[in-house]
This record gives C-alpha cells, sequence and structure tokens, in this order.
C-alpha cells in the first residue's frame, strides 16, 4: 500500500480548472478564526519522469562497483540484491524530492454542519487539513507546527503505510502533537485494524466482497479519526496526511467532500487532479483512475453512526 505511484512522483502542477474553488483560500481559514498568514504551509507538489531511471542506473551503479565482492552470487541473487538497491535509491529520492523540496501539497476543506468549541467557548467550522509529509515537524515556524500552534489542529490522523523512509518524521510529528496537546493516530497501527485498503483497492476493485471490506475500512476510519476522533466531538481542527498527500489523502478527502459537503464531482474530482499534480490529458502525473472511481462508487451510507 503506497500514498506515491511506484513509476513516478510528484512536477508542480496548476489548479486543474480556473472554474474550480481552490480547496485552500485566506477567507475559508478566516471565516474558521485561522490567520492565513500564520499557516507556513505551502501548496507546491512535485511529479517527475526520471526517480525510477535514476534508481535502477544508481543501482546498477552500484552493483558494477561491488563487482568483486558480487562474484558469489547466482544469477537471482543479483538481480535480487539491485533490485533492493533500486528500491532503497528511489524511496531515499522519493524522499528528498519532498522534503528537500519543502513540497507540503497543503488543502483544507471545511466540514458542512460540523463544527466545534475552541478555548474561548466559541463555535468554529471543523476543518480538515490534508498534506504530505512535510519537513522538521518539531521546529519553530514549520508547516506542520503553523497547524498545530495557528491551525487550530487537535487530532492528527497520519495515513501513510508505504515504503518512503519516514519513520523519523512521524517519531517527530507524534512529539510534536503531544506537546501541543494534540492527539495523535497512525492508521496502519490501529489496535482494531483498519486493514489494507489501499492494497485491496489498487488490486481487487473488481471483487465485490473486497471493495466493501476496504469501503468498510475507509468508513471506519473516517467515523472514528475524522468525524468524531476518540468516540467524542473533535476538540479542534483535523490533520490528515500520508506520503506525498495524493492518493490515499485525495481518496480520504475527496470522500469527506463527496459524502459530507455534497460537492459536485467536478469539484471533487478537480482538487483530486490538482494534488496528484495533473497537467492535462497528456501529463497525468500521479493520477489513478481507481482512485477517482472509488470516490464516485464510495457508498456515502457507510459513514452514518448506524454503521457502527
Amino acid at each position: 500500500m503506497r500514498c506515491l505511484s511506484l513509476s513516478l512522483l510528484l512536477v508542480a502542477a496548476p489548479v486543474a480548472a480556473r472554474t474550480v474553488p481552490e480547496d485552500w483560500g485566506p477567507a475559508l481559514l478566516r471565516s474558521a478564526g485561522v490567520d492565513p498568514a500564520q499557516i507556513r504551509c505551502n501548496r507546491d507538489n512535485r511529479w517527475g519522469d526520471t526517480l525510477r531511471q535514476d534508481a535502477q542506473a544508481g543501482a546498477a551503479e552500484l552493483m558494477a562497483a561491488a563487482g568483486p565482492a558480487l562474484r558469489p552470487l547466482s544469477t537471482e541473487e543479483h538481480a535480487a540484491l539491485q533490485k533492493k538497491l533500486q528500491g532503497i535509491l528511489f524511496w531515499r529520492m522519493v524522499r528528498a524530492v519532498i522534503i528537500e523540496g519543502n513540497n507540503n501539497n497543503i488543502g483544507v476543506i471545511a466540514l458542512r454542519g460540523r463544527s466545534y468549541i475552541d478555548s474561548s467557548g466559541r463555535r468554529r467550522p471543523l476543518l480538515v487539513f490534508r498534506s504530505g509529509l512535510t519537513p522538521s515537524p518539531q521546529a519553530p515556524g514549520s508547516c506542520f507546527q503553523s497547524l498545530l500552534q495557528a491551525g487550530g489542529v487537535r487530532h492528527v490522523v497520519n495515513l501513510f503505510d508505504g515504503d518512503i523512509p519516514a519513520a523519523d518524521l512521524v517519531a517527530a510529528e507524534a512529539r510534536a502533537a503531544a506537546a501541543a496537546g494534540a492527539s495523535y493516530t497512525t492508521a496502519s497501527d490501529d489496535s482494531a485494524g483498519y486493514g489494507p485498503w489501499r492494497e485491496l483497492l489498487r488490486n481487487h476493485y473488481d471483487d465485490p466482497e473486497r471493495r466493501l471490506q476496504a469501503s468498510r475500512s475507509v468508513a471506519r476510519l473516517i467515523r472514528e479519526q475524522i468525524l468524531a476522533p476518540g468516540g467524542a466531538p473533535p476538540r479542534g481542527n483535523i490533520h490528515i496526511h500520508c506520503g506525498g498527500g495524493m492518493h490515499r489523502s485525495g481518496m480520504i478527502a475527496g470522500i469527506l467532500e463527496r459524502c459530507i459537503n455534497r460537492e459536485p464531482l467536478e469539484v471533487v474530482e478537480a482538487h483530486y487532479r490538482y494534488h496528484v499534480g495533473w497537467r492535462g490529458p497528456d501529463r497525468p502525473g500521479g493520477l489513478e483512475e481507481g482512485n477517482l472511481r472509488f470516490i464516485r462508487e464510495f457508498d456515502c451510507t457507510l459513514l452514518e453512526p448506524s454503521q457502527k
């Protein structure tokens, strides 16, 4: 299960359609009591075509450099080692593009009919921020810190479950959230098991039973981690993220927009395309039609409390 495609990575993309409002904007933030000037996140994303080839070339060069030590290996062992090295290089480069490039891929949704009571006793619209992994989660002035401090985030849902080496970032996020009084959940570590929903959808979408299993897992994740974190009304805004802020985050955000906010599909799909770096039919970035199909076909009644 991965939030990023295995073959490509993130190229700057414009807003998918000029006539469709962005899932971001100062007016939206201000309406929820958030000063947009204090949010230190950006909407940048990148999707390039050369990382896979570079990883293949790098792995081949490493194998050549280690030539004498590899002579005892069989042909099969040699190929397996080269493939492993290629994966290590590829995902390290993915991390560099996201973290060193500071590509936050930020978006935000105000959930219709949902609110929380802030520390001053004022009722505020509930915002769901979405992003990818971001640099230096514990550093003052970082994107993650600004969401906690200025964005009113009180619950973080880490959807990431892929191959990017990110254990240090996840640990730093958890510490930063705890220091700010926010709760933090890594969905893949859920003791009840949200299950491999991304993998089920990618590999078994046309199997009705497995698609329903994935849909129920996603619905429970939304009910338990976004609509009612810890079984209680939200104490503040929510932040969800995966690796690049594209696929897992895109599907969850799309379902929220379609099922909770009742946004037209034109808007939902334009937002999905923006966050995967889509630039047009000939340059689709990380667009996966299966993800859009899931958003369109998801049974919104699964989000009802009676489905618990």
